[in-house]
């Protein structure tokens, strides 16, 4: 009976030392202990998705990025010190498969601005885009659309620059974008993709009148078709 006894009182001491103790979460390590700690230190992320992600800092700090080709890949966070989620974002055009997003104390109470850490994206089910497309043009023949950085060049068939295009997410900044083809709903369009929805086409006059020429009404815009302006 005694013994009967003896363990129902140590279960019941057990069950309140379980209930009373603190919930504590286990956090992935850091190469930076003092001034970081991660939820993860490698997370997958589909182009064109995102993920939030808990993080402690000891110290202000700031971050850059390294590998992605899309500028809509970003970190949303305030950079100040404390517990806080953050999200990553990729863009919809990212084509990198690994990204890195490195991490700098940059705080006036720590004078060494070395200290660094790393989180590793791994990008799933990127876009397939290309560097150049065919573009059939005026009178039968063929030419070729080329992006050249931020920028789409049509060349004749025999290779010589005709015009060109770029995308503008506002106030006045380029945005990247990879080509995916050429779509036709009465008028042919260039079709891209860029992580910016609501990107139009900017086009000089002169341009604009030789891609009219050659059938060309505009840009196809994450499936939007948008007319030059």
């Amino acid at each position: 009976m005694k013994k009967n006894i003896k363990i129902a009182f140590g279960l019941i001491i057990t069950l309140l030392f379980t209930i009373s103790s603190p919930v504590t979460k286990v956090y992935a390590s850091s190469a930076e202990p003092d001034c970081f700690d991660f939820g993860a230190t490698t997370i997958s992320i589909p182009a064109g998705g995102q993920q939030k992600m808990w993080l402690r800092a000891t110290y202000d700090y700031t971050y850059f990025i390294e590998g992605a080709t899309s500028n809509a890949t970003y970190l949303e966070t305030d950079f100040k010190s404390g517990s806080k989620d953050v999200v990553f974002h990729i863009g919809p055009d990212e084509q990198s498969g690994n990204v890195f997003f490195h991490f700098y104390v940059r705080d006036e109470r720590l004078e060494n601005e070395d200290v660094h850490d790393e989180i590793e994206i791994y990008v799933q089910n990127r876009q397939q885009v290309a560097p150049s497309v065919v573009a059939p043009i005026a009178k039968g023949k063929s030419g070729t659309l080329v992006q050249e950085n931020k920028i789409a060049m049509l060349y004749n068939e025999s290779g010589v620059a005709m015009a060109s295009f770029s995308l503008n997410y506002g106030k006045g900044s380029m945005a990247t974008f990879g080509l995916k083809g050429i779509e036709d709903n009465g008028s042919k369009y260039f079709s891209v993709i860029t992580g910016y929805n609501n990107a139009t086409p900017v086009i000089s006059e002169s341009d604009k009148a030789v891609m009219l020429a050659n059938g060309y009404a505009g840009v196809v815009v994450n499936g939007k078709f948008v007319n030059w302006p």
